[in-house]
């Protein structure tokens, strides 16, 4: 029959920490939390590496860089795509069948919206 054992937590941390050391050959006054706060300061410390304000405003630079030549590709796409539907709109009203009054005023609209800018984007082309 077993034989019942009471214990406080604060006494059994103390086993574990004693039985630990003795497995490890340890000092006795040896503190393996010291230690293990010891390395993680360490480890942070060497993890982190602050930019300099420079640093900083020179990756801010180089992402307004690559985000303007975005919207760039963009806006040359967009009057591309504005051109074509111009075209096929002025080829569609050569057949007598269609009926594209509706369809003609909203390209007119679109381009007269978009007429400053295409015309910015062709001269930049240029």
């Amino acid at each position: 029959m077993a034989k019942r054992i009471n214990i406080t937590e604060s006494d059994l941390i103390r086993l574990i920490e004693h039985e630990m050391e003795n497995q490890l050959n340890l000092p006795t006054n040896y503190d393996l939390e010291d230690d293990f706060e010891n390395e993680l300061e360490n480890d942070l410390e060497a993890d982190i590496d602050i930019l300099t304000p420079e640093e900083i405003v020179g990756l801010m630079e180089d992402q307004i860089v690559q985000l303007q030549g975005r919207v760039d590709y963009s806006e040359e796409l967009l009057a591309d795509v504005l051109e074509f539907t111009s075209a096929l709109m002025g080829d569609l009203t050569k057949s007598p069948d269609l009926k594209l009054k509706k369809s003609s005023q909203k390209l007119r609209a679109l381009e007269t919206r978009a007429g400053r800018e295409i015309f910015w984007l062709k001269s930049r082309r240029l």
